[in-house]
């Protein structure tokens, strides 16, 4: 094919996805046309997932053979797998699914569209489908005995309650994702996806969301995302998820030196999130706690002093009420000034004064039911 010849490149990063690539491939070949390169990047699988790939294209149609290329490469991770893909890729959007998912077949016909009007971001909802064995695996993972049952729905992408489309999209579902999202080209030359991490897209995708105005959202689940009983995103907790998202944004943030242009990231990821996750964290894992603190300390060293001297809890808009304001930014400043043992005696006297006023509220009820006022 021709490279000006080619309007979308759509990355499938695979490894050991011998189960799911052919089910993967069928759903790209049903939503592309002639103008559509599908580069296919075997992260170093041991698996059969080559095979499988080799005869799905030796079984393409004739017309869309040359529009399929495979390249095996050595195991790197996944992060390696999409910038190999991304310098290879020659067209002047990019699309990357998931050798587990798949995509409607309007997936790319419904953006066009929008290209045509110099859109530089295209998003989608998501429809999250659960493996038949992911709750049973869960339920291993976290050590409980009780039985639950996943069902499948739609995720959206945009927060209905924000006042700001950025933030709206900032506090969607999957936001850090690259998969629901078809994006210009260019937008990807200022980064690389951080090798040897999870959760590698956060590093990159709410960065580019930031970088542009020209985005489009659209109200419908055209990417379908499988919960797999083993990924990545089923053997962490939201708690472990957050502390690896965070790292990922201060490394990108050191990089490019311009925190104030990504002051809205900052806001969602480090305090949207941040009082709920260090409360819970104190409360299920004290062994770990202070260490793990101690990690984020250093992990987010710069971003957090960056919190601290422009005071983001409070010059950004936020859900918390003034005393959460208050306890959060008490929180970073004892994590900054390593004085890790004093936020757990914080959560202590949390704790306390909301028994107590339990207590109170209880005694009040109690008081209004016997006077005949309730």
């Amino acid at each position: 094919m021709k490279e000006n010849n080619i309007l979308f490149s759509i990355i499938v990063p695979v490894y050991n996805t011998e189960k799911y690539i052919e089910k993967c491939l069928k759903s790209i070949v049903n939503a592309i046309d002639t103008d559509c390169e599908v580069i296919i990047i075997n992260d170093g699988s041991t698996d059969n997932s080559e095979q499988v790939i080799n005869k799905f294209i030796k079984n393409l149609p004739d017309k869309l053979k040359d529009n399929f290329i495979y390249k095996f490469k050595e195991n790197k991770g996944l992060a390696d797998t999409k910038n190999v893909g991304i310098e290879m890729a020659k067209g002047e959007y990019i699309s990357v699914v998931d050798s587990d998912d798949c995509i409607l077949e309007d997936f790319y016909t419904m953006a066009r569209p929008y290209i045509k009007k110099e859109f530089d971001i295209i998003i989608y909802d998501l429809y999250i489908i659960f493996e038949k064995n992911y709750a049973e695996n869960y339920c291993k993972q976290i050590n409980s005995k009780e039985k639950l049952t996943f069902y499948n729905y739609i995720a959206r992408a945009y927060r209905d309650d924000k006042e700001d489309f950025k933030s709206a999209l900032l506090c969607g579902a999957m936001q850090g994702s690259s998969c629901n999202k078809i994006i210009r080209r260019s937008l990807y030359k200022p980064y690389k996806f951080p090798t040897n991490k999870e959760y590698e897209d956060t590093a990159v995708t709410p960065f580019i969301l930031m970088d542009t105005n020209k985005i489009k959202y659209i109200p419908y689940p055209a990417y379908q995302y499988l919960q797999r009983a083993k990924s990545i995103v089923a053997s962490n907790t939201y708690i472990t998820a957050f502390y690896k998202i965070c790292e990922n944004i201060s490394h990108e943030l050191k990089d490019i030196k311009n925190y104030k242009k990504y002051n809205e990231i900052i806001n969602e990821f480090f305090i949207e999130r941040g009082l709920d996750v260090f409360y819970e964290d104190h409360k299920k894992n004290k062994k770990d706690f202070y260490k793990r603190l101690e990690n984020f300390s250093k992990d987010n060293e710069n971003t957090i002093k960056y919190i601290l001297d422009e005071d983001i809890i409070y010059n950004q808009k936020n859900h918390y009420s003034e005393r959460q304001k208050m306890l959060l930014k008490t929180i970073y400043q004892n994590i900054y000034n390593k004085q890790y043992k004093g936020i757990g005696k914080l959560f202590i006297s949390r704790k306390v004064v909301n028994y107590l006023r339990r207590i109170y509220r209880s005694f009040i009820h109690l008081l209004k039911t016997i006077a005949g006022k309730d």
